[in-house]
């Protein structure tokens, strides 16, 4: 499954460097409806053994690599040492970052089954906190969207007079999508919670979700800064930015989870993103600067936060204070719309 995986991601990478969105949609839609089907069928109706998913899992990694075979099979096979060392060189850095990146999304679920004061309800509070997970995933599936689009964009810009300026639109407007989005599930909640079922109403599940939600919303931002190490080949960078906050994320699981239980899972989550971005933004402004406009950015974060702490302090119906998200927008829209600026593809 992992080297079907491997091979398929290049010939999804060569979608995107060729922006052939809607082709990349479809087949991962495909791979994910080929292995729900099978799940499905394998384990609901015949009702064979947990192997099955496996299995699921395999049919739906051929599947993915038989709509590229085509093409695959049309190219031109070279091995290139240069090119290959060139790469190994840029892409091993990225490689301890990927590997830094999951413990910071992942360590603090494993931590809290050993962490927790109370081991006799430990299940149950993990359970509570994937569930609270769950409804950040909505701040994530933005992101991974953007990353998908973005890292090609970003790579096709780097040639332009106005690249930088251009990045620096791209964060703003991500800012103002992701700012947006977090207003939305904070003010509808109440209804958003019942994605995950009645048992996971625990009242700790607002101040949780809202925390993840806003440490993704700089993991957001972090992925944009990053564009400084990757176009200038400075990926070690990457690496270190990565493995510290790997560092503030197990350092500050261990100090918390005793304390104050997942709820410190969920600080840690946000410091570390947090701090990770605040250093990357810096260490970019001395080897990469562009000219990202930090007024209005910290501007629209500190008016959302004032929009958080309001609908917090007054309690009112979900309807009412979407009012504030009105808002908002409004002055977002009222803001930008004195300077318009038109990305376009290079020529």
């Amino acid at each position: 499954i992992v080297a079907l995986d491997a091979i398929s991601a290049i010939s999804f990478a060569s979608l995107r460097a060729e922006e052939k969105a809607i082709k990349f949609a479809l087949i991962r839609l495909a791979n994910i409806f080929v292995n729900i089907g099978f799940n499905v069928y394998f384990i609901v109706y015949q009702e064979y053994g947990i192997e099955y998913i496996f299995i699921s899992n395999l049919i739906s990694s051929t599947v993915t690599i038989l709509f590229f075979l085509p093409k695959m099979i049309k190219s031109s096979w070279i091995f290139e040492i240069k090119l290959w060392n060139k790469m190994i060189v840029y892409a091993l850095p990225l490689l301890v970052a990927g590997f830094a990146g999951i413990i910071n999304e992942t360590i603090d679920r494993i931590l809290l089954k050993y962490l927790l004061p109370n081991p006799d309800i430990a299940s149950s509070e993990i359970g509570l906190y994937g569930a609270f997970y769950k409804i950040s995933i909505i701040m994530v599936l933005f992101i991974q969207t953007f990353r998908f689009a973005a890292e090609p964009f970003f790579f096709a810009q780097q040639n332009r007079s106005n690249s930088k300026k251009i990045y620096a639109d791209v964060m703003k407007y991500f800012v103002i999508i992701t700012t947006t989005i977090f207003l939305i599930v904070v003010i509808f909640y109440d209804y958003i919670k019942y994605f995950i079922g009645k048992e996971y109403h625990d009242e700790r599940g607002f101040l949780v979700v809202s925390i993840l939600l806003l440490a993704n919303l700089f993991l957001g931002i972090y992925y944009n800064l990053s564009v400084w190490y990757k176009l200038t080949d400075k990926t070690k960078y990457g690496a270190k930015i990565s493995i510290f906050g790997a560092l503030i994320t197990i350092a500050l699981n261990f100090i918390l989870i005793p304390i104050i239980g997942f709820l410190g899972s969920a600080i840690a989550t946000l410091i570390c993103y947090l701090s990770i971005t605040i250093i990357s933004y810096l260490l970019g402004k001395k080897h990469y600067p562009i000219p990202y406009n930090i007024k209005r950015i910290c501007c629209y974060l500190f008016f959302m936060l004032c929009i958080y702490f309001v609908i917090n302090i007054v309690e009112l119906n979900p309807w009412i204070n979407s009012i504030y998200l009105l808002v908002f927008i409004s002055t977002i829209i009222l803001f930008e719309k004195k300077k318009k600026t038109v990305i376009s593809k290079p020529k």
